[in-house]
């Protein structure tokens, strides 16, 4: 029903937004599981609808189902890095969406994540079929 990577799950994660930093984006997150699982979800990203919400609260979608599934081990692989320096950015300025990586840092207490980064659009196959989920996802109404 899994992918394994050793004893850890393998998941894919995406998030996207169209008109990103623009009038009327609309963000979605995509999680990939495999081929026809139960698990893989495309939905709207709540709220604020940016590309960088939408890749973060993927991975916690992620996170959250591993969790409801008793999965304490994944492989996570994303096509964004994330960076934490005391929640500054690489030039020093505090983080956008600090709430945001909080919520996920909280997510990750008692899991044993291995975040693996693939350039996006790339070819391989879960991470383009998580970006499809996301795309999927960005069409659906706001609840």
């Amino acid at each position: 029903m899994f992918s394994y990577m050793g004893d850890s799950v393998v998941v894919y994660t995406d998030g996207c937004c169209s008109s990103n930093g623009r009038k009327r984006p609309r963000a979605g997150m995509g999680v990939y599981w495999g081929p026809d699982h139960p698990l893989n979800v495309g939905i709207r990203l709540p709220g604020q609808q940016t590309n960088q919400r939408a890749e973060i609260h993927a991975a916690c979608k992620a996170i959250e189902q591993a969790k409801a599934q008793n999965i304490n081990k994944l492989v996570l692989y994303r096509d964004r890095g994330w960076k934490k320096n005391g929640w500054k950015t690489s030039t020093g300025k505090e983080v956008i969406n600090k709430e945001d990586f909080v919520a996920l840092e909280r997510l990750t207490q008692g899991m044993d994540i291995q975040w693996m980064h693939v350039p996006g659009h790339s070819g391989l196959t879960g991470n383009e079929e998580a970006n499809r989920l996301a795309r999927e996802g960005a069409k659906q109404s706001e609840d």
